[in-house]
């Protein structure tokens, strides 16, 4: 992505709609820009492959704003990472299509992860360390999240949407195994910075 994003940049450049000194910065949106829209329209494909596509709309809900506020693994490169997220709606939707477990289960699963999330955050990244008001801010944030979360958890427990409540519940587990990756990998980063 990084060498189609800089052939972008170069030619927007050269047709002059964008200043060279500035093309660093152009170059960086267009990349970014261009790994979620592919992102994107992978999961897109992959929800509409399995009839899915209500399932994989509370994963992305649910699993955007755990991941934008708790933290969690960053892998080194986009093909990985787009490579295991992909997996990972394949592999959790296929467990939602298949697995029938009752909502009382699924919703003390819920309740489970959303507090192992709340003790394990936040997660950070070698590359990037949170200040003490990040911290404070995201922390704010995940509470309201997991609020947010729980209710919508209730609401399809007493709905009896069996398969979105189990949704909810295998994504929030999924964040759990997410947010000890991390931790693991950013001690590791940590050990080997002070060698």
């Amino acid at each position: 992505m990084e060498k189609l994003s800089r052939i972008l940049t170069d030619y927007l450049v050269q047709r002059g709609a964008i200043v060279s000194e500035k093309s660093c910065i152009y170059q960086y949106g267009l990349q970014i820009g261009l790994e979620v829209s592919i992102n994107t329209c992978i999961s897109i494909l992959i929800a509409v492959l399995c009839h899915m596509e209500c399932e994989s709309i509370v994963f992305f809900g649910v699993f955007m704003v755990l991941r934008s506020y708790a933290g969690g693994l960053h892998l080194k490169t986009y093909i990985s990472c787009l490579i295991c997220s992909c997996m990972s709606l394949l592999g959790l939707l296929l467990i939602v299509k298949y697995v029938e477990i009752n909502n009382l289960l699924s919703m003390g699963l819920v309740c489970i992860s959303l507090f192992l999330i709340k003790i394990l955050s936040p997660v950070q990244d070698i590359n990037r360390t949170l200040s003490t008001d990040e911290l404070i801010r995201f922390s704010k944030k995940l509470n309201f999240s997991i609020i947010e979360i729980l209710f919508i958890s209730i609401i399809f427990y007493f709905m009896k949407l069996e398969k979105m409540l189990l949704m909810i519940s295998v994504t929030t587990i999924f964040m759990v195994v997410i947010l000890i990756l991390g931790k693991i990998n950013y001690e590791k980063c940590i050990r080997n910075s002070q060698r």
